[in-house]
């Protein structure tokens, strides 16, 4: 993580710059060991400026208190837009999240940039699986319908891209961007392939971003006239050579020095 956050520190030098999650970013073990690598998983991600992070079954199965709660205090900006909880009526985080990339702000407001939509969707048989009890407490909506209606209302809103955090598994990905017109770039989830990998669906590009820790991808969005361009890039072995960050770093020793001292081995490295 330390390595990661110095690429992205250079990156948003050099360039405007989303980072983006698809979801299952929390073990779902409730384990102490479990536990104490969440609490500083939560810190981490807070300090690497996450500008949208999906919700998977594993953050699901979390605990909602657990999971709400440590977005809340570290201030990470979870968007679901098809799993409704059923104890509160409502969709269980933000439909949408609306991100100005470049440009720049003046008294009458931001001139230039792009206007980037964000949102997510789940498919049921993720949710479901958690255990017999879940669909008390959660309703997971059409994919298609809510996507549609994640489209149609972004691109209202003036939305330049529209980026969807696909939760469904490669082909189902490559289907759903098939099926939903009108979005740019579909990032899933339930990685298939080891490395960055992607597809055009038409206009629609398809990424999948390849294994956890070791897989880091960076989509990058141009323009030739009005043309809107897009390429995927995996950048993991490049990651892997950046010196730590020191506050991730400190973070990570934190955690460790928890982790003896509680008598258990540390996730770091595996």
């Amino acid at each position: 993580m330390a390595r990661w956050a110095s690429l992205i520190e250079t990156r948003r030098i050099e360039n405007p710059v989303l980072l983006l999650d698809t979801g299952d970013f929390l073990s779902d073990n409730k384990t102490n060991r479990h536990e104490i690598a969440n609490r500083f998983l939560f810190e981490g991600m807070e300090r690497m400026g996450y500008d949208a992070i999906a919700v998977g079954e594993t953050d699901i199965h979390f605990g909602y208190d657990k999971l709400m709660n440590g977005a809340k205090r570290h201030k990470l900006p979870l968007v679901s837009t098809n799993i409704i909880d059923r104890r509160k009526g409502k969709l269980l985080a933000a439909p949408y999240i609306i991100k100005h990339v470049g440009g720049r702000k003046t008294l009458f407001g931001r001139r230039g940039g792009l206007k980037v939509g964000i949102f997510s969707i789940i498919l049921p048989q993720y949710i479901h699986s958690i255990d017999k009890a879940v669909s008390r407490y959660y309703e997971i909506t059409d994919t298609k319908l809510a996507a549609m209606e994640a489209v149609s209302t972004l691109r209202k809103k003036g939305c330049n891209i529209v980026v969807a955090l696909s939760h469904q598994g490669w082909r189902n990905s490559l289907r759903f961007a098939g099926n939903v017109p009108g979005i740019d770039i579909v990032i899933n989830a339930h990685r298939t392939h080891g490395n960055t990998h992607s597809e055009k669906e038409g206009m629609t590009l398809v990424v999948d971003t390849g294994l956890k820790r070791k897989s880091f991808t960076e989509i990058r969005i141009g323009f030739r006239g009005d043309t809107l361009t897009t390429e995927a890039f995996e950048l993991g072995a490049i990651a892997l050579k950046q010196k730590d960050h020191p506050e991730l770093i400190e973070i990570e020793r934190r955690y460790e020095k928890e982790m003896r001292r509680q008598g258990l081995e540390s996730f770091l490295g595996e």
